[in-house]
């Protein structure tokens, strides 16, 4: 790791690269074989793990975590306070909220968007969603599986539950068919406050 100083010194480890037109404050931290791409912003208090590839245009916020062997794509926003796990792979133009936490071993597409506070488990892959909220429940209808209620910034609720993947309309449709009448209330006014 190499570590910037209250001075704005860095001391860069073998095989990292950092353009002069990237900005990086204070009391920021990269481990060895990093490459920052071109016209990037690191926050004060970042701590980017080894081999880890930012492409351009970047924006990264204070207080952030960035696991080792991760590669971000181009134009990303990923805001302040988020912990990125390692070998992660973000695509172009993604934007991550503020206080966000992604898992290890994760891949989200080009052009997703994830709201403030989103928790992403390990091994998850998102592709070309963009996440408002999201929302896991266990046990709501009493066989101990969990329910996912996930609505993206365009509004659409979509329901995971067991094998069924729909729209919150979809869901509730299929639930009410099979006699299921508690679950799809209790989902139901659950989703309308995700």
């Amino acid at each position: 790791m190499f570590k910037t100083n209250s001075f704005g010194g860095w001391i860069v480890p073998a095989g990292t690269t950092i353009p002069n037109e990237t900005k990086i404050p204070n009391f920021s931290e990269f481990g060895s074989g990093c490459i920052i791409g071109n016209v990037c912003t690191i926050g004060s208090g970042c701590k980017i793990g080894n081999d880890c590839t930012i492409g351009n245009y970047c924006k990264i916020g204070d207080v952030c975590t960035i696991g080792n062997y991760c590669k971000i794509g181009d134009v990303c926003t990923i805001g302040n306070v988020c912990t990125i796990g390692n070998r992660c792979k973000i695509g172009d133009d993604c934007t991550i909220g503020y206080g966000c936490t992604i898992g290890n071993v994760c891949t989200i597409g080009n052009d997703c968007a994830f709201g403030n506070v989103c928790t992403i488990g390990d091994d998850c892959t998102w592709l070309g969603v963009k996440i408002k909220s999201w929302l896991t429940l266990a046990n709501v209808d009493g066989s101990g599986r969990q329910i996912k209620i996930v609505k993206s910034v365009e509004g659409e609720i979509r329901i995971e539950a067991g094998c069924f993947v729909g729209t919150l309309d979809e869901f509730i449709a299929k639930a009410t068919q099979e006699g299921k009448l508690r679950y799809v209330s209790i989902v139901n006014a659950i989703a309308e406050h995700v």
